[in-house]
């Protein structure tokens, strides 16, 4: 009688054992902007225009400096101006610098957890600090990264 009523609660506990084996979360990173680059710098130029702005033009080491840390964060999970020890610097300028963009003045707008170009642009135009970023005069240059819903934009007046 003790035998079976130690193999039905074996048989019990065994039943009711729900765990899994965790599985390493994945981020889906670009290495470039070319999917979503075009549309973007479509969509910032027209917000800037209805403004009384000029264009901005894409630049290639501010789009590497910007998807590094967009990477970086993604890879690491922070999300700050400020990277913790980044293999390309902790400030935006110095992963400017690093991705090849000597600026003496810019600005940096990060974002989180919008799916589309369209999201961010949005978010970013409705945010003071981003909207003025983005509305500055003295920025003739961008470049745009993206790592999964991390996004971040660098703006420059020159590199």
């Amino acid at each position: 009688m003790k035998m079976k009523l130690l193999c039905c609660a074996l048989a019990f506990m065994a039943a009711c054992n729900t765990t899994t084996q965790s599985q390493p979360a994945t981020i889906q990173v670009s290495s470039s902007s070319s999917g979503y680059g075009a549309g973007f710098s479509a969509d910032l130029n027209a917000f800037r225009a209805r403004q009384g702005l000029g264009p901005l033009q894409a630049n290639p080491a501010l789009t590497r400096a910007a998807q590094a840390h967009a990477e970086d964060m993604a890879r690491r999970d922070y999300f700050s101006h400020q990277a913790p020890n980044g293999p390309n610097g902790r400030t935006f300028m110095q992963r400017a610098r690093a991705g090849g963009c000597a600026m003496r003045s810019g600005a940096e707008n990060i974002a989180s957890g919008q799916r589309s170009q369209a999201e961010v642009l949005t978010a970013w135009q409705n945010s003071r600090g981003h909207r003025r970023n983005m509305l500055g005069r003295n920025y003739t240059q961008y470049g745009l990264g993206r790592a999964g819903n991390i996004w971040v934009l660098k703006l420059a007046a020159s590199c």
